[in-house]
């Protein structure tokens, strides 16, 4: 009986390895962490996805909220503020220090092709915009997404999510993997449901 219950045994501790290994793994890619973000925490935050689409607008800002309210901290949609168009630097600034949020989160499209291959796992290069992001990071993600919409963005798409304080600070970047964004259940699952255990983890916001 004993080799039976052994074998037993070791299905069964493969068979949590394997779960616990799924658990932490992440879909996210090309990721980006300030040293300064943990300090202090946030928990306020508001959502801004630059998606000139309205109903993918809310579909983007409403799953992510959700997430993050979830773990019972604040975090409010953007286009219940500016429900018309995309609001532009300034007006978030003014949203930010007004509505005491600590960090945006902010979604838009990359623009690069479908099947290339990211790369994994966190950068020691900070992005460019890591110092003045709303400037140098989010009017330019801002300037793509007001102009004309372009057919050649159709399919599955990857996406920059980047964090960032009312002061420019950029806290945490990164990227998702391809995903057909009209898919409510994937972007719930492969984006949405990835950032908030990444940012729990790197202590940036804090675990419920």
């Amino acid at each position: 009986m004993r080799p039976i219950r052994f074998v037993r045994f070791a299905s069964f501790a493969l068979v949590v390895a394997a779960m616990l290994g799924a658990c932490s793994s992440t879909n996210l890619t090309n990721m980006w962490m300030d040293k300064g973000a943990t300090s202090p925490v946030v928990d306020n935050i508001l959502v801004i996805s630059l998606d000139r689409n309205p109903e993918m607008r809310r579909l983007w800002e409403d799953a992510l909220s959700a997430e993050f309210q979830a773990q019972g901290l604040v975090a409010r949609p953007s286009y219940q503020l500016f429900p018309a168009d995309l609001p532009d630097s300034q007006q978030v600034a003014v949203v930010m220090t007004r509505d005491n949020h600590d960090a945006a989160l902010v979604t838009h499209p990359l623009a690069v092709v479908t099947n290339a291959e990211p790369d994994g796992g966190y950068h020691d290069t900070a992005p460019a915009a890591h110092g003045n992001y709303w400037r140098r990071g989010y009017m330019v993600a801002w300037s793509a997404a007001t102009q004309p919409p372009s057919d050649s963005k159709k399919g599955d798409l990857r996406f920059q999510l980047d964090l960032a304080r009312a002061n420019g600070q950029l806290l945490w970047t990164g990227q998702s993997k391809a995903v057909d964004p009209a898919d409510a259940d994937k972007l719930r699952t492969e984006v949405a449901g990835q950032v908030v255990p990444e940012l729990q983890k790197r202590k940036i916001i804090p675990k419920d």
